[in-house]
């Protein structure tokens, strides 16, 4: 009687450390990579090489875009290798992304992580009426949101969604440059 008994508890101690070991099994994964010796999580909600332009709009001649392209590898900093800086030019229009070493971006290659903030350089040559619009999209998942924040005005729009619209008042410094405009991204329930 008492080999049964031990070897019911035996049998029962085992299975418990069984289920431990597979309850880990059911704990969401999320893994890890380092980026200049920062570790920071990585999570799969947009695939690499994911595109994402926006266009800013004086009229159907005069526009200008900037590109995201979306990399687990790549850095929020300025990289040769991934990035390209922005130039401007002589049009009425010019818009640029901002890296978080403060440089301008025609080409922003970065890592996605869920309600990440962009800065954007958003620079007019006259006065008057302008809009952003999303002009192009690659892979870019169906649930994702794509908040266009103005701090000026105090709105934000999902541009996803439709254009925003807006003025620039060359005498107001607010109404235009570095500080005005950020792109925020989020998924779903996020």
């Amino acid at each position: 009687m008492k080999k049964l008994s031990l070897l019911s508890l035996l049998s029962v101690v085992l299975f418990s450390l069984a289920a431990c070991n597979k309850a880990e099994d059911i704990l969401p994964k999320v893994s890890m990579k380092v980026t200049k010796n920062i570790i920071l999580p990585k999570i799969d909600t947009i695939p690499d090489n994911a595109m994402l332009k926006i266009k800013l709009c004086k009229d159907s001649v005069n526009a200008d875009e900037t590109t995201f392209v979306f990399n687990h590898s790549a850095s929020t900093r300025f990289c040769y290798d991934d990035d390209a800086l922005y130039f401007t030019g002589f049009g009425l229009v010019s818009v640029a992304s901002i890296s978080t070493d403060g440089k301008d971006m025609a080409i922003y290659s970065l890592p996605y992580t869920p309600g990440m903030s962009i800065g954007l350089d958003a620079r007019t040559k006259t006065d008057g009426a302008y809009l952003f619009k999303i002009s192009y999209k690659s892979k870019m998942p169906s649930g994702m949101q794509v908040w266009l924040k103005d701090t000026y005005l105090k709105d934000s729009v999902d541009v996803c969604k439709g254009n925003y619209n807006f003025n620039v008042v060359k005498t107001d410094t607010n109404s235009f440059g570095k500080r005005r405009f950020k792109l925020i991204l989020k998924g779903n329930g996020q």
